[in-house]
């Protein structure tokens, strides 16, 4: 207990035990306590005494005495289910694990003519990650390959002048372009018509001052 020493006068820092329908009373009027508690034991005690208690509140939170122990808490013991031919298997399993059986859970009867609880169904959650992308024919792409080489390309196999080359970026601006032309709504990207020219058509690369051409071969 801790003492404040204020014009003098020495206060005592105590705890004390109020009934709770005189401590609600006493809050609802607005009452000191601690002045309150002074001045009745002052004239109890035969001592002078004038409204002068520290006005800063040293007072701590009610204390809540209780028993020296607490209750004892009933024990659920495991309910086994005696029609149950597997029970006795399942007990000297679970005893030699070291686990006990645990409680299965009771519903009470529903009621006859009660309606039955309809349970409400969510719709399956999608799965996670990358969708994945609709398959595409593979033939479609390998035909618009096949139809612009043999339209619009000419091969020049014992040509070699220069004017029988073909910057790559620009033959497959044209490709895309003749695709567009044609309807051609499933357009092979660069890579697939790449590796069409060089393996499936055996059409020679070469780089020329840093930049890629697809060489021996004319437009139409």
């Amino acid at each position: 207990m801790s003492a404040v020493k204020v014009n003098g006068i020495t206060w005592q820092e105590v705890t004390v035990l109020l009934r709770s329908d005189i401590l609600k009373q006493a809050r609802e009027q607005h009452l000191d306590i601690g002045d309150e508690c002074n001045a009745a034991l002052a004239l109890r005690s035969g001592i002078a005494y004038t409204n002068g208690h520290p006005k800063k509140s040293t007072h701590k939170l009610p204390v809540i005495i209780a028993a020296d122990t607490a209750p004892a808490v009933p024990v659920l013991r495991p309910v086994i289910n005696a029609d149950d031919p597997t029970t006795p298997a399942k007990v000297l399993r679970e005893k030699a694990n070291g686990t006990r059986p645990k409680t299965p859970a009771v519903h009470p009867p529903m009621p006859t003519g009660a309606p039955v609880p309809v349970v409400p169904t969510h719709p399956p959650e999608p799965a996670k990650g990358k969708p994945r992308k609709p398959a595409v024919d593979k033939k479609q792409k390998g035909n618009a390959i096949k139809k612009f080489v043999s339209s619009r390309i000419i091969r020049a196999d014992d040509d070699n002048g220069s004017d029988a080359v073909i910057p790559k970026d620009e033959l497959y601006q044209r490709f895309e372009d003749w695709c567009k032309d044609h309807a051609i709504t499933v357009i092979p990207d660069r890579r697939q018509f790449t590796v069409a020219l060089k393996n499936q058509y055996v059409i020679a690369e070469r780089v020329i001052g840093g930049t890629p051409y697809w060489v021996n071969i004319r437009m139409k």
